[in-house]
């Protein structure tokens, strides 16, 4: 009676032990904007950033109007674009993701992260928005949301607001509106969205306005930090198998030998 519990239990608590290890998060990752390029004018960008020849991250701008995408007043080149326009007043100035358009309440644009590496999925995503404000009309973030396994969606933690910008609403409907100008190189209109420990699949923003007539507006996007979440480890899914394999055939090899012995016993 007491072979079979005490095997059972060894190779459980080895498949927990395994279980544990290969479900932690990778090392955390960042889409670092001076160490990519993006085409100007490009649309969706994949990156590798860990070198296994799997697009660890993709980047995707939608729009729901065409020809919407201006080019930089600063710089003269065609955006979506990486730059330096947009600091977010990070010293020493680092590149982002530039998005400038004609924009009115029919003609958003959509941001979309994908996590799409060996593993996935991401946990601890985060990434800092600059430059909402007001120019001609106000920048509008509405729609963030993160996407589950399920498809569900899951609302954004939204931290460290610059002066120029205000934030309204709960949960999924959370929306950041610029309140007064802030010059390109300022922290004044940042604000920073984060997921903690939700292990999500897309992120997705809408980059809008208050009302109005197309109208000349930019934000830019900074570096993108993630960790990715893998599900089960392949090594430690083999290693389980094979310990279930191992635990149940000891324990059929013990139990036929113990037979073999009463069977002798009484023959005998």
């Amino acid at each position: 009676m007491s072979v079979f519990p005490r095997r059972v239990c060894v190779v459980a608590a080895a498949c927990l032990a395994f279980l544990v290890a290969g479900s932690r998060n990778a090392d955390a990752l960042v889409l670092d904007w001076n160490a990519v390029t993006w085409s100007p004018g490009a649309l969706i960008n994949s990156y590798d950033l860990t070198g296994d020849a799997v697009n660890d991250i993709t980047v995707t701008v939608t729009s729901q109007q065409a020809n919407i995408w201006q080019l930089d007043p600063t710089s003269g080149i065609q955006t979506p674009t990486v730059n330096q326009t947009l600091t977010g007043g990070l010293l020493p100035a680092e590149n982002s993701l530039m998005l400038a358009a004609n924009l009115h309440t029919n003609s958003n644009a959509t941001f979309q992260l994908s996590f799409t590496g060996v593993y996935p999925g991401a946990a601890n995503v985060s990434f800092t928005l600059f430059d909402i404000d007001l120019s001609a009309d106000r920048d509008i973030i509405s729609n963030i949301y993160g996407v589950l396994s399920d498809g569900s969606h899951v609302a954004a933690t939204i931290t460290n607001l610059g002066s120029t910008v205000t934030l309204t609403g709960s949960g999924l409907t959370q929306t950041l509106t610029g309140n007064v100008p802030s010059p390109n190189n300022s922290g004044n209109g940042n604000a920073t969205i984060s997921f903690g420990s939700a292990v999500i699949y897309d992120v997705f923003f809408t980059f809008g306005n208050s009302s109005g007539p197309p109208r000349y507006q930019d934000i830019g996007i900074g570096d993108i930090s993630f960790s990715p979440v893998p599900e089960i480890n392949p090594a430690a899914a083999s290693a389980i198998s094979c310990l279930l394999v191992a635990g149940l055939m000891a324990f059929v090899h013990r139990r036929a030998k113990l037979k073999a012995r009463r069977v002798q016993t009484i023959q005998d």
